[in-house]
């Protein structure tokens, strides 16, 4: 397995692997996109895992995690989010989550809050007013990971 953080360029390749499992979600080209590669697996251009962090303002919204589910149950969810840490602010760095993964993500440093600067509140309640039911964390490096 390799991590990578993909050029702007490169972007695009991650389209088919989100259009297959997870096909409402959008990348941009303002994104960073981490990916883990099987360099044994053909589809999707040997993209198994992926996560994006999506800029806004000074600020930034980790979104899109999504490994495949032929690759699920090994992990990788945890070593992208670890290979990733490096690009998380704390107080700057954010993710909407759904409520059964919200111990996966404390492990790495984010933790529920309540608030949080306005850009990053106004996406959250937008989407609350959707329906849907997620929470808001923020990463705070004073925690260390567990994992």
């Amino acid at each position: 397995m390799q991590f990578q953080w993909l050029k702007k360029i490169e972007n695009p390749l991650v389209k088919p692997f989100y259009k297959q499992y997870l096909p409402y979600s959008r990348p941009n080209k303002a994104e960073h996109i981490a990916v883990l590669k099987d360099n044994n697996s053909k589809d999707n251009n040997g993209i198994v895992a992926c996560a994006r962090l999506r800029p806004i303002g000074e600020l930034t919204l980790l979104t899109g995690m999504l490994v495949s589910p032929d690759y699920r149950g090994q992990q990788l969810g945890h070593r992208l989010l670890r290979d990733m840490r490096s690009h998380f602010t704390s107080g700057k760095t954010f993710t909407f989550a759904l409520p059964h993964l919200a111990d996966f993500y404390q492990q790495h440093g984010f933790v529920q809050t309540e608030q949080a600067p306005n850009d990053i509140q106004q996406r959250f309640l937008a989407y609350q007013q959707q329906g849907k039911s997620l929470l808001l964390l923020g990463f705070n490096d004073s925690n260390q990971a567990d994992i």
